[in-house]
């Protein structure tokens, strides 16, 4: 009996490390899978080079019992390959970008302390100004120079935009001038190719380059109430005026950033909510990591928690409600000009 169960063993012991290779085979190519649907998914042939991994995992692992070695090899031969072109791939700051993606904005700094003008003066390149009439008919307007009065910063709004999903939202940071200057509003998004369509999974598997688009409110709340339809609300944050000089000059840098040393967008990582938290850090204020920031859509009730979002004496709901600036946006009729509106 015995001699009979230690045969029965040494039998099947060759056959239970091949199925232990088969299901490691199988589940790397269904990550391998998965990672080229997501990849891909941004343009056409997202199913066929997932299709790919399926098939050369299923023939690797009906092979492996007939030809290990040569199965094996071949096998991590492919992984190899797979991995040095994954490594390989770099953001890049010159591609055939969308019309609204063309340019990255920068900064530059310079102190007067003479003049009507005095004080930190920042100089932003190529902000965005386009008017929209669709998503595919617009005028593309680049401001080659705006200059702007760091000391005439009198408030910082914090504008969501949300699509369907509530609970997802994109987040823009804008500045309001006290000289006159219409304000500038800072947008992180992902930086498409002419090819490209925008999905969360390919968001994931650096396929998109990050941008910060610095841009008149006209071009880009407007986009979103007018020409996408999206539910926008606008938050007044709580700043002193310290704290929003650093923010504006935090912005400037990053911008500079990504203009010498471009860097992926990341869907969980570096995306519209973690990069606008991340910067407001460097301002010191205090924001720890909750789960709102990744839930995107629940971050103006997580800064109200924190008094970061004004009036914090009232109710979030009741804030909430007045954050709405859809009907004020798209009331054309109005004397006022887009921004005091929305303001109104």
């Amino acid at each position: 009996m015995l001699c009979a169960a230690a045969c029965l063993a040494t039998r099947l012991r060759p056959l239970t490390a091949t199925l232990w290779a088969q299901s490691a085979i199988v589940t790397l190519g269904a990550l391998h899978a998965l990672a080229a649907y997501a990849y891909f998914s941004r343009s056409r042939g997202a199913s066929a080079w997932a299709l790919g991994w399926v098939v050369v995992a299923a023939v690797a692992a009906w092979s492996l019992p007939v030809a290990p070695g040569w199965t094996a090899a071949a096998f991590a031969a492919a992984i190899a390959l797979w991995t040095l072109w994954w490594v390989s791939i770099r953001a890049l700051p010159r591609r055939s970008w969308i019309a609204e993606n063309e340019r990255q904005a920068t900064g530059e700094v310079s102190d007067e302390q003479s003049g009507e003008a005095s004080g930190t003066m920042v100089t932003i390149h190529d902000l965005r100004d386009f008017h929209w009439r669709s998503k595919e008919d617009f005028d593309a307007r680049w401001q080659s120079s705006a200059r702007f009065n760091l000391e005439a910063i009198e408030a910082v709004d914090l504008f969501t935009s949300t699509w369907g999903e509530p609970r997802i939202a994109h987040l823009i940071l804008s500045f309001v001038f006290r000289d006159g200057q219409p304000p500038v509003a800072f947008s992180i998004e992902t930086r498409r190719e002419a090819h490209e369509a925008w999905t969360a999974f390919a968001g994931f598997m650096k396929a998109f380059e990050l941008i910060i688009v610095a841009a008149r409110e006209t071009d880009v709340i407007r986009l979103r109430t007018h020409i996408r339809g999206e539910t926008v609300r606008r938050f007044r944050l709580r700043t002193t005026p310290t704290m929003r000089r650093k923010l504006f000059l935090r912005y400037v840098r990053e911008m500079n950033s990504l203009a010498a040393r471009p860097r992926f967008y990341n869907t969980l990582f570096a995306n519209c909510t973690t990069e606008v938290a991340r910067i407001l850090r460097t301002t010191g204020r205090r924001l720890p990591w909750g789960w709102p920031l990744v839930v995107s859509g629940h971050v103006p009730r997580y800064f109200h928690g924190l008094s970061l979002v004004e009036p914090t004496s009232e109710r979030f709901e009741a804030v909430e409600r007045a954050a709405d600036i859809g009907e004020r946006a798209r009331d054309e009729g109005s004397p006022l000009a887009f921004s005091q509106r929305i303001r109104s």
